[in-house]
Parts: structure tokens; C-alpha cells; sequence
């Protein structure tokens, strides 16, 4: 492969809206996927800028206000459809089920979030799609609105174009789930972010854990503060006594070494609670079972 045509096949993946840095590290043929996902959306942008041009050309006549209308028109649609496109996609982290089912990253999960984001697209295509009716077949009205209402009505053509669009819009959707198929990206993608997941956890528990022995070392030295007057004053009247509660105090203040204690059999995902306590018959059986589950 070229240099050429590899920056840009490079190029269109970014425009995909996934992590080009995953992207890279996967297979050619998903990479491939990617590119073409990328091509569609920058058919979307072109679509986008065509459409508002012709439209805001219009209505003041003006190319310039046109072309301006155009390209901002462009990158705000082009950016909410990548939003979109990124949210279409599955569960990568545990997640607690309400059923006993394996949610697989390659099933389609056709909800209510899903139906709405899939008409949102569909709508901003039909949207799209109007102006360019009118520019690709020009019809002889002069009002814009009863251009596209006669346009719909009774032109096939216009049907055909607006389905086109249709067609580019929901294309990525499509080569997105046939990339969950293959089976590697998303399972890339998934563990990486796991790794984060547990890495931040781990990072807030020793922190959690440094603040308490700081607190605790605080209010010991507060309290040796206040105690030591006392023992200084009973080490007159007897050493020895002095001696041993010295020793006892010291014993108790001790900063002890803290561990974030667990809930969930899977932190932090917190989606698999720990087995409930059974067959303790004693105090050290209590025991055994609590200083086993800290991590």
C-alpha cells in the first residue's frame, strides 16, 4: 500500500469517531471497515454543505452568506452525527443484568434509546435530503416549501435521492455492527478501558487509604499532646506505673495500615454482591470470612 493511500485510509478512520489509537492496533480488514465508516461521514459532511448552500442561496441570493451557512451547517451536523454514531455501540463494561443472559457485543439491542437515536438519524437524512431534491431536479415553483411539497408528492426521483441520503446516514450503523461480528475491535476496545477502569480504583485506594492513616496519625499526636502532661506528672510520682500505661498508650495509638474494605465480589463494577455468610459457628469463623474478602 502506498503512503498516500494509507494517510488516507488513516484519515477516514479518525473520522469514524473511534479511537483511532484502537483502530490502528486491530486487523487490516477492520481497519478497512473503518475507513469506509469514515467515507460515508464524509459523504454526510458534503451532503451537509451542499444542502445548506443551496437552501441559504435561496433565500438571500447572497454565495457568500451561502457558503458561510454551508460550512458551519456542515460541521454542526457532520459532529452530531459522529456523537450519535460513537453512542451506537455496546456494553464494554460490567454491568449489572436483571436476567441470567450474556449480553454479547455483536447482538443488537433494539430498545427504546436505540429506536430514538436511529430516528434522530433518519430524520436529520430526510432533512438533509430536501434541499438537495430541489438542486438535483429543479422544479419550476418559485417558493421553496411548494417546491419540496410537490417534489414528494409527485417525483419518484425525489423519493429515490432522499432514500440515497437515508442510505448514507444509516450505513455507518450498519458497518458498525458488522465490525461488533468480527469480534475484535470492541473486545480491544473493552479491555482497555477495564485496565483504566481497575487502574483509577486502584490509584483511589491508596489514597483513600493514605487519608485515613493521616487522619488517624493526627488525632494521635492530638491526643499524645494532651496526655503527655499527665504522664509527665505520674513518671514523678511512679516510674513504673509511669512505664506501663506509656507502653499502653503507645500500643493503642499505633497508626494501623487501612484497607479499603469490599463490598462487591467485583469492585468497583459493583454488579456481583459477595456470598452471604454461612457456616460460621464461631467467632473465628466470623472472622476468617471477613479478613478474606479484603483486598
Amino acid at each position: 500500500m502506498s503512503s498516500l493511500l494509507k494517510q488516507l485510509r488513516n484519515t477516514l478512520c479518525k473520522f469514524s469517531g473511534e479511537d483511532f489509537a484502537i483502530i490502528r492496533l486491530c486487523s487490516k480488514k477492520i481497519q478497512w471497515y473503518f475507513t469506509f465508516i469514515g467515507l460515508f461521514v464524509s459523504a454526510i459532511l458534503i451532503c451537509c454543505f451542499i444542502s445548506a448552500l443551496y437552501f441559504t442561496e435561496s433565500l438571500f441570493h447572497n454565495i457568500v452568506v451561502a457558503i458561510g451557512v454551508g460550512l458551519i451547517w456542515g460541521y454542526i451536523i457532520t459532529n452530531l452525527y459522529i456523537l450519535l454514531l460513537y453512542t451506537i455501540t455496546p456494553t464494554l463494561l460490567p454491568v449489572k443484568q436483571r436476567r441470567k443472559s450474556k449480553i454479547k457485543t455483536a447482538s443488537f439491542r433494539f430498545n427504546a434509546s436505540m429506536i430514538l437515536r436511529v430516528g434522530l438519524v433518519v430524520l436529520l437524512a430526510i432533512i438533509i435530503a430536501q434541499p438537495l431534491n430541489i438542486f438535483i431536479i429543479k422544479p419550476y415553483s418559485l417558493a421553496f416549501a411548494n417546491d419540496v411539497k410537490l417534489l414528494m408528492g409527485n417525483n419518484y426521483r425525489a423519493w429515490s435521492i432522499t432514500a440515497i441520503v437515508v442510505f448514507i446516514f444509516i450505513s455507518p450503523i450498519l458497518l458498525k455492527y458488522r465490525i461488533r461480528k468480527l469480534g475484535e475491535f470492541y473486545e480491544l476496545k473493552a479491555s482497555i478501558k477495564k485496565r483504566i477502569v481497575i487502574d483509577d480504583y486502584q490509584e483511589f485506594k491508596q489514597t483513600y487509604s493514605l487519608m485515613l492513616e493521616k487522619t488517624i496519625e493526627r488525632y494521635n499526636e492530638a491526643v499524645w499532646t494532651r496526655l503527655m502532661p499527665l504522664l509527665n506528672s505520674l513518671q514523678k510520682v511512679s516510674h513504673p506505673s509511669y512505664r506501663q500505661h506509656f507502653n499502653i498508650i503507645e500500643e493503642e495509638l499505633t497508626v494501623p495500615s487501612i484497607q479499603k474494605y469490599e463490598y462487591w465480589a467485583d469492585p468497583p463494577y459493583r454488579t456481583l454482591r459477595k456470598s452471604h455468610l454461612s457456616g460460621a459457628h464461631s467467632e473465628q469463623d466470623f472472622l476468617t470470612h471477613i479478613y478474606k474478602n479484603i483486598h
